[in-house]
């Protein structure tokens, strides 16, 4: 017979709706504020300047917004406690919640009503 070893699941960081958040502000606001300095410093003698930075500016307002939209959703989960079997109804933004039912804890991962140890 042979011997299968299950490898640990490494514990390194997804990029998740909060990364994404904080990346894409991140993003608009480098943007922005190349465009506002492109615009303030050569958009004064010469059109160069305007028609390098007025997109910039746009850009970095925009940008944050088209990036962020994914995260926004919500997705309905309509699953049974795993505990007692009463059917819960949440989202999948829900961390954690207790049971109508048996009052105990839940975890909401990945889409599944786990118990909470």
């Amino acid at each position: 017979m042979e011997n299968k070893r299950s490898e640990p699941a490494s514990a390194r960081r997804t990029f998740d709706s909060a990364y994404g958040f904080s990346f894409s502000i991140a993003i608009g606001l480098l943007l922005f504020i190349a465009g506002l300095i492109i615009s303030l410093t050569l958009g004064q003698g010469t059109s160069i300047g305007l028609i390098f930075g007025i997109p910039l500016l746009v850009a970095g307002l925009v940008l944050p917004l088209i990036m962020v939209r994914g995260g926004l959703k919500h997705n309905l989960i309509n699953s049974a406690c795993p505990y007692c079997g009463t059917a819960i109804n949440t989202s999948d933004a829900t961390i954690r919640l207790n049971c109508p039912a048996c009052n105990r804890k839940i975890v909401v991962r990945e889409g599944q009503l786990e118990g909470a140890d």
